[in-house]
């Protein structure tokens, strides 16, 4: 495959307010290792982050947490804490 071939990729994208179980949804779905994450400011969409499949298995996974109730927000404020 020529390397133009993998980087022309849309990116993958959920709201913070997406669960961590959506985004693995989307991961495995779309083939990606992560995805972007956005969020609404005054009628504009921000992206404010990224979420790896490392993440989801180092922040949730690992210490037993609940994927379907953390939210790719919460994942993300971790990283800036």
């Amino acid at each position: 495959m020529p390397i133009e071939d993998s980087c022309n990729r849309e990116a993958v994208i959920l709201q913070r307010d997406n669960t961590v179980l959506e985004a693995a949804k989307l991961m495995r779905r779309h083939q990606v290792r992560d995805v972007q994450v956005i969020e609404n400011r005054d009628g504009k969409m921000i992206a404010v982050g990224v979420i790896t499949d490392h993440d989801l298995v180092v922040e949730i996974m690992a210490p037993e947490l609940d994927y379907m109730v953390i939210t790719v927000g919460d994942i993300i404020d971790l990283h800036m804490v």
